[in-house]
């Protein structure tokens, strides 16, 4: 089921920036760091769970196995990693589960990885899967409160077309034309722009 299409490139963006970068950017806390002992100490310390969790990570997606072995492994690296790859770790279960038609859990591992994180481009990456895969179970009050949750103006233009496809799917077309046509204006709507034009002259036809 084809839930995920408009945010793959956020999310292989958002992905290969924590997993390649996330070395790079814990050392480059403590090179910008002065001041007390303490503090440096500190910073230190959080640089190193940041490094294991990379490599955790990295280890949890890359060693090989049956799909079930992976798929339990990557369980067990999100459900103990509270950081941004337990995050993506739960975004990588989810991907999985809409792959083997389960939304439930992909609802579930999406919903979990929310309370990973406090890096808002991605907690706006997992609510607006949330809201499309709880859009696919028919859900669209839920999918409407979870996108509500999106901030980001990145994301502006994404979140009015899951606004627009949840009132349609409601019964609400003059919502959906209006989410729409604001997306279509968002700044940066990029491909998405094109989808919901589509849709729009679908619904004026």
């Amino acid at each position: 089921m084809e839930v995920y299409t408009t945010e793959n490139e956020q999310v292989s963006a958002l992905k290969n920036f924590f997993v390649e970068n996330g070395k790079a950017i814990a050392a480059g806390l403590i090179i910008g760091i002065g001041g007390i002992a303490g503090w440096n100490y500190y910073q230190s310390h959080q640089v190193s769970k940041l490094q294991d969790a990379a490599i955790a990570y990295e280890t949890a997606i890359t060693a090989k196995g049956t799909p079930a072995e992976q798929t339990a492994r990557l369980q067990a690296f999100a459900k103990e990693a509270n950081n941004n790859y337990g995050a993506i770790a739960g975004l990588d279960l989810a991907m999985k589960a809409v792959d083997s038609n389960d939304l439930p859990a992909a609802e579930n591992a999406l919903s979990q990885a929310l309370t990973k994180t406090d890096n808002e481009d991605l907690k706006d990456l997992i609510n607006a899967r949330l809201a499309r895969v709880q859009l696919g179970q028919k859900k669209p009050d839920a999918a409407l409160a979870t996108v509500a949750a999106v901030k980001g103006k990145g994301w502006a233009a994404y979140a009015q077309d899951i606004r627009g496809d949840a009132l349609l799917q409601k019964g609400d077309v003059k919502g959906a034309q209006e989410a729409y046509t604001t997306g279509i204006q968002s700044e940066g709507a990029g491909t998405i722009k094109s989808v919901m034009t589509f849709k729009l002259d679908n619904l004026a036809g």
